[in-house]
């Protein structure tokens, strides 16, 4: 499906990621591990073709990405650390909001809700909540989205225990229907995934 082949890319002359590959295939969930710094989010960024002057070669189900971005774009969702919730919205607005163009019921975005433990802050306007909260609101994200591939910018900053294994439990879950997850972090999760270390 995905497949990264001897990717490399320089800043300012310095190396960031040197020679980096691995393939992801349907279900499956690749980890990029690192220290701020190391080129995780420049990964993500580079996949998404926000960074064209990398070295190696970047393949979606068999072709160049640059040749495929209209396909790839249709299969794929990214969240980076901003979570792209808006403040002056409630947690529902924002889930209707994200949801346009998917069809997602009421009924669906109040078991996506639940499922992440937010039911009752539907209405309470997102500038209200915790970081870990909003996080949350970001996971209910992935469960009215069901694209092929999910590309995730450090899902596990600043949730707790408990917000971990709901994320685990999610991957799992979507990875039953197919859905693939490249994830970003500063160390392994208990994820079932392969880890490739920056």
């Amino acid at each position: 499906m995905l497949s990264i082949e001897n990717f490399s890319f320089n800043r300012s002359g310095n190396v960031v990621i040197s020679d980096v590959s691995f393939e992801m295939e349907e279900g499956s969930n690749v980890e990029i591990i690192g220290s701020n710094g190391s080129g995780k989010t420049t990964l993500l960024r580079a996949i998404l073709g926000f960074i064209p002057e990398v070295k190696g070669n970047i393949l979606w189900e068999g072709n160049d990405i640059k040749m495929s971005r209209h396909s790839f774009f249709k299969s794929c969702f990214y969240q980076g650390h901003s979570l792209a919730l808006k403040s002056i919205l409630s947690v529902g607005e924002n889930l209707k909001y994200s949801s346009a163009g998917f069809n997602s019921t009421k009924k669906e975005i109040l078991e996506a809700v639940s499922r992440v433990g937010m039911e009752g802050f539907l209405d309470q306007s997102i500038s209200e909540l915790s970081v870990g909260q909003k996080k949350r609101v970001a996971i209910a994200k992935w469960l009215l989205k069901e694209k092929k591939i999910y590309l995730i910018d450090e899902p596990f900053t600043a949730l707790d225990d408990e917000g971990r294994k709901l994320i685990c439990s999610i991957v799992d879950e979507l990875n039953m229907k197919g859905i693939s997850f490249l994830i970003t972090g500063h160390r392994p999760s208990s994820i079932k995934s392969k880890e490739i270390y920056l």
